[in-house]
């Protein structure tokens, strides 16, 4: 997957800016994953010391959110940015952030292609996605509409969107899917060896509802409305929240997916001529923008992407 096309797009980034930007910084990408998962390992012993019914809940909600929160290092490692060595890369990629999740880098780097390649026409699997799951991404759109589908993942209504995700990246090699099963044997075997039966269904409870939830709420934010992708600025809570580890700088990201996620920033310093979006400003788009079907495609295959003012106007 070579993305290290002409990113110079423009002429809005210099090549010796592109070269400094996307050098490879693992220590980074390792000490967010640790996070993460100290933050999870964290949840789980407060819920097992307090042992209390009422923190079942809130412990769904970190639990999710920081799942997400892998995914989306997931994400960033799919485009080789962790480490120049690419085994490396996806084994690290694999091991701490798809597997724990039930993907694969391997599935997810094929159906990932096609979003870049493809985006905002009908052939990207993101606009197939919403088409399946139509009306649910209807435009114009209430905020109130949208946290009630958030809210309904929560009781399992996303499950179905689980499973889609899943089918859609599956890995292409048996011996990815034998990794996969072996990890998550593992992982379980672990827990009920030392009495935590309980972690491995808050786990996978929590992938289903409240992991679900923070994905929907972070593509609305990404692709919704726009044949492109939305330039937005979200705030200290905003940001992880619904978009963690600075994906909010998903309009960066798709111009020069080269650059890893810590990187985005200074990128984005770089480019000041286009109109960075606030959250409430996106939210008020979606409320009184015209009539757009779920699924409905906005731009035309082969229309190359180009990033002018008009993109994120």
């Amino acid at each position: 997957m070579d993305y290290h096309r002409d990113q110079t797009i423009n002429g809005l980034l210099k090549p010796a800016d592109l070269k400094r930007l996307s050098r490879r910084i693992p220590v980074t990408w390792l000490k967010d994953a640790a996070l993460d998962w100290g933050v999870i390992a964290l949840t789980f012993g407060l819920l097992g010391w307090a042992q209390s019914l009422w923190l079942i809940l809130p412990a769904i909600l970190v639990i999710g959110n920081r799942q997400h929160a892998l995914a989306l290092l997931g994400h960033d490692g799919t485009h080789f940015t962790i480490t120049y060595n690419k085994r490396l890369n996806d084994l690290l990629n694999d091991l701490l952030a798809w597997m724990p999740l039930g993907l694969t880098g391997d599935g997810y780097r094929n159906l990932h292609i096609l979003h870049h390649r493809d985006l905002g026409t009908m052939h990207d699997p993101e606009i197939v996605y919403k088409g399946l799951r139509a009306d649910q991404w209807d435009l114009p759109a209430k905020l109130k509409d949208v946290l009630t589908l958030a809210a309904r993942d929560l009781i399992g209504g996303g499950v179905i969107d689980y499973k889609i995700i899943f089918d859609y990246s599956r890995p292409t090699r048996n011996r990815t899917y034998a990794a996969l099963a072996l990890w998550h044997l593992t992982f379980n075997a672990v827990l009920l060896t030392f009495g935590l039966w309980w972690v491995s269904v808050i786990w996978y409870v929590s992938l289903l509802t409240s992991f679900i939830m923070f994905f929907r709420l972070r593509m609305w934010i990404e692709h919704q409305g726009t044949d492109t992708t939305q330039r937005l600025h979200l705030n200290g809570w905003q940001g992880p929240l619904l978009a963690p580890h600075l994906s909010w700088h998903h309009w960066e990201h798709h111009f020069w997916p080269s650059i890893p996620y810590a990187r985005l920033p200074h990128l984005r310093a770089l480019i000041p001529s286009v109109p960075v979006k606030t959250l409430g400003q996106l939210i008020r788009q979606f409320e009184t923008m015209p009539e757009v079907k779920s699924g409905t495609a906005l731009k035309q295959p082969n229309t190359p992407a180009t990033p002018d003012i008009a993109d994120a106007a």
